[in-house]
C-alpha cells in the first residue's frame, strides 16, 4: 500500500504545541506548510549571515528595539535564505510590528508569530525540537522501510521494470531512469504522460542543471522535477528522476529516490554484464553470416534463433557499408551507434556489427522490390548517432537467399572500395549510382591499362603546369555536365566562349574531334580511369 502521508514539521503544527495557544500569526498564512528542521534565536543585528534554511527563528525584539522598520529589511533576505518563519515577542523591547514588515510577509508567504511576553525560549526550544526529531525519526523509520522492500525486490531478481513499478506506487508519482545512452526506462504512470521518443528532454536534465529540483514541460503542462544520479562510478551519467505530477515532494520522497540510486547502479552494471554477453553472442552470429562462415541454412536457421532473430525466407537483403567522409570514429563511438541502432531503429529488423574495423548494416525491404522507404528510415537513424553529411552507406546488390547475404556484403566492400577512389559523397551509393566505375574496377592495374590513360590525360596536365591554365579541370567540369558548355561556364565562373576554347585546346593536343563519338567516349574513359588511379 502506498504511504502518502505528508512528512515534516510545519509551521502549521506550531500552533499545536500547548505552549503556543497563545500565539497568534500576524503575516504569511500562506506559507504555514514549510518545513521546519530548527530553531534559531536572534539577539544580535546581523544574525542573517548566521541562519540556515529551514529554521524557526524567535527574537525578544530587542536588535529591534530603537529603529522596528529594520524588521522589515530583513524580512526579503531571511526568504531568501530559506528560514521557514518567525517568532517575535512585542510589548517589551517593542510595542507592535510595522505595517509594511506584515505587508511584505504576506506577499512572500512568510509566516510571522506574535509570542506572548512570558514565553520562555528554551522552552520553545525544547518543545519545537522534540517534534522534529519526532518527526525525523518517523521519516527515517519510513526510508528504511522503503529501502528494505525496494532492496528485496532486486534481491530475488524482479529486475528494473518492477522496481520502477514498485517505487511509482510508493512514491505517487511517476519516475523516468534515463542510462548513460540516453536510453528511458518508465514507471508505469510514466509511460501514459511521458513520450519515449524525446531523450533530448531528458538528457538536457544532465547537461543543463545541476542536480536536485529542476523544472520540465511535459505538453502544456509545467511541472517541478527532483533529478538524482544513480550512485555508482561506472554510471555516474545516469539521472533516476522523481516527477511531481500527482503531489508535492516531501523530504522523505526525495531521499528516498537518492537512497534507491545505490540499488539502481548495482542492478544496471549486473544488467549491463548479462547484455555485454548477449551482445557478443548477437554480434559473432552477425559477423558469420554476413562474412558467409555459416554454410547452411539449417545451421542459419539454428544460430538466429538462439540470438533470437526471426528468420524470413521471403525477405529481400542487403548488407551496407557505413563509409566516413571526414573522420572515422573510434570503434567504442561505432559500438555505441551499434546499440543506439539495434534498440531504436525506425527501419523494422535493422541489424549492425562491425567487420575489419568498419560499420556494417543487414537490412531487409520494407515492401518486395521497394527499398526507397528503407533507405530513408536508415538515413533517419543514421542522422541521430551521426552528424548529418558525415557519411555515405555502400549498399550490395540484394539477395533473395537468407545463406547468400555474403554476396551483398562482397558487393559493398567493393563499393566502398570504389567511392573512397572517386570520393563519392552521396547518402547513398549502390551499382547503379557507381555507372561504368562497376566495370572499370575490374580492369587490372597494368601498363597497357596505365598507358592508355596517359595518352590523354598527361598532355593536359603538362599544359596546365606549363602556361598555368585549367584545361584539365574544365574538361572534367565539361564532362560532368554532358558537355554543355552553359552549365560548365556557371559552375567555373567563366565565359562560355573561354569553356570553348579550352575544350577546342584540348582537341587540338590530343589530336581528337568533340563531333566524333569514338573519340568523346575515348577521352572520357581516360578521365574515369584517372579518377580511379590518378595519373
Amino acid at each position: 500500500m502506498a504511504d502518502h502521508k505528508k512528512a515534516g514539521f510545519t509551521c502549521s503544527d506550531v500552533l499545536l504545541i500547548p505552549d503556543f495557544k497563545e500565539a497568534v500569526v500576524l503575516a504569511g498564512a500562506s506559507g504555514m506548510q514549510r518545513m521546519i528542521n530548527r530553531v534559531n534565536v536572534m539577539e544580535v543585528p546581523d544574525v542573517i549571515d548566521w541562519v540556515r534554511p529551514g529554521e524557526f527563528l524567535i527574537t525578544s525584539g530587542f536588535p529591534f528595539r530603537d529603529q522596528p522598520e529594520a524588521i522589515a529589511d530583513i524580512i526579503p533576505q531571511l526568504v531568501e535564505k530559506g528560514v521557514s518563519a518567525l517568532g517575535i515577542k512585542t510589548k517589551r523591547f517593542i510595542d507592535h510590528i510595522p505595517d509594511r514588515a506584515l505587508e511584505l510577509a504576506d506577499q512572500l508567504g512568510f509566516p510571522i508569530f506574535e509570542l506572548p511576553a512570558a514565553t520562555v525560549f528554551s522552552d520553545v526550544v525544547r518543545d519545537i525540537m522534540e517534534r522534529v526529531l519526532v518527526q525525523e525519526a518517523r521519516e527515517l523509520s519510513l526510508l528504511q522501510s522503503r529501502f528494505q522492500k525496494l532492496s528485496q525486490q532486486l534481491l530475488y531478481g524482479k529486475g528494473l521494470e518492477e522496481f520502477l513499478q514498485t517505487l511509482d506506487g510508493i512514491l505517487n508519482n511517476p519516475i523516468v531512469l534515463l542510462d548513460d545512452s540516453n536510453h528511458l526506462f518508465l514507471s508505469p504512470q510514466a509511460e501514459e504522460i511521458v513520450e519515449a521518443d524525446n531523450p533530448m528532454l531528458w538528457s538536457g536534465l544532465r547537461e543543463e542543471s545541476s542536480l536536485g529540483v529542476s523544472f520540465i514541460t511535459l505538453g502544456e503542462r509545467r511541472i517541478r522535477v527532483y533529478v538524482s544520479a544513480v550512485n555508482d562510478k561506472q554510471y555516474d551519467k545516469c539521472l533516476l528522476v522523481l516527477l511531481e505530477w500527482n503531489q508535492e515532494h516531501s523530504v522523505v520522497d526525495r531521499l528516498t529516490i537518492d537512497r534507491v540510486g545505490v540499488l539502481v547502479g548495482l542492478e544496471m552494471i549486473n544488467a549491463n554484464a548479462r547484455r555485454e554477453v548477449e551482445l557478443k553472442y548477437v554480434d559473432q552470429f552477425l559477423q558469420d553470416w554476413i562474412t558467409g562462415r555459416i554454410v547452411t541454412i539449417e545451421d542459419l536457421r539454428l544460430r538466429a534463433e538462439a540470438c533470437g532473430y526471426a528468420l524470413d525466407d521471403d525477405q529481400t537483403r542487403y548488407v551496407a557499408l557505413v563509409r566516413f567522409l571526414n573522420v572515422k570514429p573510434s570503434i567504442r563511438t561505432m559500438q555505441q551507434a551499434i546499440k543506439r541502432l539495434r534498440t531504436k531503429s525506425r527501419c523494422v529488423g535493422l541489424q549492425a556489427t562491425i567487420l575489419e574495423g568498419e560499420l556494417v548494416l543487414l537490412f531487409a525491404e520494407e515492401m518486395h522490390g521497394i527499398r526507397n522507404a528503407t533507405m530513408e528510415a536508415i538515413l533517419a537513424d543514421m542522422k541521430v548517432v551521426f552528424p548529418a553529411e558525415s557519411y555515405s552507406l555502400c549498399i550490395g546488390n540484394r539477395t533473395e537467399a537468407a545463406e547468400k547475404v555474403y554476396e551483398s556484403y562482397n558487393d559493398a566492400k567493393k563499393i566502398h572500395h570504389i567511392s573512397s577512389i572517386c570520393d563519392y559523397r552521396e547518402p547513398y551509393v549502390d551499382y547503379m549510382k557507381l555507372g561504368v566505375f562497376q566495370l572499370l574496377y575490374h580492369l587490372p592495374d597494368t601498363e597497357e591499362v596505365q598507358e592508355y590513360r596517359d595518352r590523354f590525360i598527361l598532355p593536359l596536365l603538362a599544359y596546365d603546369a606549363k602556361h598555368n591554365s585549367q584545361l584539365f579541370e574544365t574538361l572534367k567540369v565539361y564532362f560532368k555536365h554532358n558537355r554543355n558548355v552553359k552549365k560548365t561556364s556557371a559552375e567555373l565562373f567563366t565565359h562560355y566562349n573561354t569553356v570553348s576554347y579550352r575544350v577546342e585546346r584540348v582537341c587540338e593536343l590530343l589530336g581528337i574531334s568533340m563531333d566524333h563519338g569514338d573519340d568523346v567516349l575515348q577521352l572520357h574513359l581516360a578521365m574515369k580511369l584517372n579518377e580511379m588511379r590518378p595519373a
